[in-house]
């Protein structure tokens, strides 16, 4: 993936860019936003608010603390 200082990535856009593995769809759906909607934050085309962005990534951590938690 190859960006140009004037396309530097959001932390939301490197995270779902470089984890190919979450389902867009599904994550838009734990969220409650429409999966175009986030699809296009992702690919730069519309930028999310401070909050929008804020409540994303909140829920990337909550995943991410539940990884950790796994046992088996």
């Amino acid at each position: 993936m190859k960006v140009t200082k004037e396309e530097e990535l959001s932390k939301l856009q490197y995270f779902f860019l470089t984890h190919k593995e979450i389902n867009v769809s599904e994550f838009a759906k734990l969220i409650g936003i429409n999966a175009t909607l986030l699809r296009n934050y992702i690919n730069g085309f519309k930028k999310p608010s401070k909050e929008r962005e804020e409540q994303i990534l909140e829920q990337i951590h909550k995943i991410g603390v539940e990884f950790v938690k796994t046992a088996f």
